[in-house]
């Protein structure tokens, strides 16, 4: 557990917020700078660099870095965050948010960073999300509530001095997590969405090989299945970041789902399978 976590909230639009989130950086003089961002956001923050968008993150990696300081993602994944909050919205809700969303193309409304920034001095954050959760009490509860767990839970397992960036609407929901870590429940993580990987399938007169390529989990990450000729496997296990360094780009992700289509019958019963060197390798005898 951190001995200390200095929370930043911030506003994603506002380039007051960047230089608060510089300011506080050098003053705290951290051992580790948390950001509200996974890595696929990492990625988009480091190249768009000058957008407005995302510049609190932005300043807050790039001080990281002048600093010596490692930065570590506590954000969920996006595509589950997307995946969840489309999940709870009802089918009139969808309709609002397909509305919204158009609108926002379209150019129609504007954000009045000033307002915001306003909002976040005199601590009317609570009003904003309020109003998320009369529009969708689900939705909000995916955007605001599961990911202050995640991002609690991962403040939670970091040593030392640590300065969380994080928006301002997730700057209370943190507060209560880390003053009781124990209250921190359990939400979808990474996992919640799988990803595909390659294989490869030999054949010989007697047994089919299946080779899948899996770098970096454990064995028992690994669940194996086979209905007819569809051999299903599946891996899920927590992308850590080694100690005293920050994410740079993504080797694999946190869980992986693949259907393989075997050419030929094959008997479960004398099947094997064996981990070694990132490469998952199961032995079926044909039928």
């Amino acid at each position: 557990m951190a001995d200390e976590v200095v929370i930043v909230g911030t506003a994603h639009v506002s380039e007051k917020s960047a230089v608060d989130v510089r300011d506080a950086i050098r003053d705290e003089e951290p051992d580790i700078v948390a950001v509200e961002l996974d890595p696929r956001r990492y990625e988009t923050v480091k190249e768009q660099a000058d957008s407005t968008y995302g510049g609190d993150m932005a300043a807050a990696v790039e001080t990281a870095e002048e600093q010596g300081i490692p930065v570590v993602l506590i954000d969920r994944d996006l595509r589950v965050t997307v995946k969840r909050f489309w999940e709870e919205l009802s089918f009139f809700e969808r309709l609002k948010t397909a509305g919204a969303l158009l609108a926002g193309v379209l150019g129609i409304g504007t954000v009045d960073v000033e307002e915001i920034d306003r909002a976040i001095e005199e601590d009317r954050v609570d009003g904003y999300i309020d109003q998320l959760r009369e529009f969708s009490s689900g939705g909000a509860r995916v955007i605001i509530d599961e990911r202050d767990a995640y991002m609690a839970s991962r403040l939670d397992e970091l040593d030392g001095k640590v300065v969380a960036v994080v928006g301002a609407g997730h700057e209370e929901g943190l507060r209560q997590y880390l003053e009781d870590p124990d209250e921190i429940p359990d939400v979808p993580g990474d996992e919640y969405v799988a990803a595909d990987a390659d294989t490869d399938i030999y054949e010989s007169d007697d047994e089919l090989l299946v080779l899948v390529d899996a770098p970096g989990f454990e064995k028992d990450d690994f669940e194996v299945s086979l209905t007819g000729r569809i051999l299903t496997v599946k891996a899920s296990g927590r992308n850590d970041f080694p100690a005293r360094y920050r994410f740079v780009n993504e080797r694999r992700p946190d869980a992986i789902e693949t259907d393989v289509r075997l050419p030929v019958g094959v008997n479960p019963e004398g099947s094997e399978a064996t981990y070694e060197d990132g490469v998952l390798k199961v032995r079926l005898p044909k039928t």
